[in-house]
């Protein structure tokens, strides 16, 4: 054994083992202070790598959670709409059997309570909207047209591939006039046009009326004639001169009509609405479907009735559909906080720190820094030794 002054071999060997104990400590302080075993990609490259892309993912499922939380509002809105108008419905379907029993003087008080019935229904399907978005609207009724609803519902991964699922609810036009009970008058039926936004009427298009007392029904053809020289396609068929727009040709066509005992108004969504002195009106025909996108006469108490249970199986599928929808969203929505929790815990345990073992490896080591601090001061002392040999 060797003494020297110069190198003290014991005490740098002290301190190293100090400096390992020391970085060590360090690190397990880092882990019981931020409670994570890997902090960043110093501590594990792959792991850290791994935990970024899944904190990605999770991330992204939270907004689709979201998404479909908006999505899900806005079909129930739509389908507390259909409801309300399904509750209408019947107490429409109430006053037109009524109208089968009453006096014809008691008509048109009961089709006062029609009138309102159906405007209730237009208003319903205007107002379920949320967020902009309206599953039973109807754009005759001068509101935004009802649209298929896109909803971001999930996110697939193959690989390193990631693209966005979306669940499609069909929007469910639930409008009067979709329904095709808008035009119902057991006072007086009548008929609707309801005009297309640029229809285009063409020379020799005609649309035909049925009317009068059930004993004696006249047909009445307006057809479309460029002026008043054209030839008109049927003798007793009556002229309506093109105008250089749909505004003019629609004059044209209600000044022709209250020539010949028939009265024509616009309603508050655009629609066109025929009456007759004479009767009823039992028929409405059009040549041209681009000219009146739909167009139909409406009916005394017995076909009214007929109109109303159409209506209803219509809205009974509807709502349906906005039912089956809103499940399918509340499962989703299910299925993503459950995949969003599974995830995280996932991440969690890839760079989560065991504070419990955390804890019992501080202790270890903090007593170890100690015992390598006073190792040090003992090796630190020795060559003070040496001076002993020469007293």
């Amino acid at each position: 054994m060797s003494f020297s002054v110069n190198t003290n071999s014991n005490a740098l060997s002290a301190l190293e083992t100090l400096n390992l104990t020391q970085q060590s400590l360090t690190k397990a302080q880092n882990r019981v202070s931020s409670g994570l075993k890997v902090a960043g990609a110093a501590d594990d490259a792959s792991t850290f790598a791994i935990a970024q892309g899944q904190r990605g993912d999770i991330s992204g499922f939270q907004q689709i959670s979201g998404s479909l939380a908006i999505g899900a509002a806005t079909v129930n809105v739509a389908l507390q709409g259909a409801q309300s108008i399904s509750d209408t419905l019947n107490s429409l379907k109430a006053k037109v059997i009524q109208g089968l029993s009453s006096s014809p003087s008691s008509l048109a008080s009961i089709q006062n309570d029609i009138k309102s019935f159906i405007a209730q229904i237009d208003s319903t399907a205007s107002a379920a909207q949320f967020n902009g978005m309206n599953l039973i609207n109807d754009a005759a009724a001068g509101t935004t047209t009802a649209a298929n609803d896109a909803i971001l519902s999930s996110l697939n991964r193959a690989g390193t591939s990631l693209t966005a699922a979306s669940i499609t609810v069909a929007s469910q036009n639930l409008s009067s006039a979709a329904l095709g009970v808008r035009g119902i008058n057991i006072a007086n039926p009548a008929a609707t046009l309801a005009l297309g936004a640029t229809y285009t009427a063409a020379t020799g298009d005609t649309i035909s009326f049925v009317s009068g007392p059930a004993t004696a029904l006249v047909t009445t053809t307006f057809e479309f004639v460029t002026d008043l020289t054209t030839s008109l396609s049927a003798a007793g068929n009556v002229p309506v001169v093109l105008g250089g727009t749909n505004g003019q040709t629609t004059a044209a066509l209600t000044t022709a009509l209250s020539q010949h005992s028939y009265a024509a108004a616009f309603d508050t969504t655009g629609d066109l609405i025929v009456t007759s002195s004479t009767g009823p009106i039992t028929t409405a025909t059009s040549s041209n479907g681009g000219l009146a996108t739909s167009i139909g006469a409406t009916a005394n108490s017995s076909g009214a009735l007929g109109l109303v249970e159409t209506a209803i199986a219509t809205l009974q599928t509807s709502l349906s559909a906005l039912g089956t929808a809103s499940n399918q969203l509340a499962t989703q929505t299910n299925f993503i906080k459950t995949l969003t929790d599974t995830l995280t815990n996932g991440v969690g345990q890839l760079v989560d720190a065991d504070l419990a073992a955390e804890s019992a490896n501080l202790q270890s080591l903090q007593t170890k820094q100690s015992l390598g601090i006073q190792a040090l001061s003992i090796a630190n002392q020795g060559p003070g030794a040496i001076l002993t040999l020469f007293r």
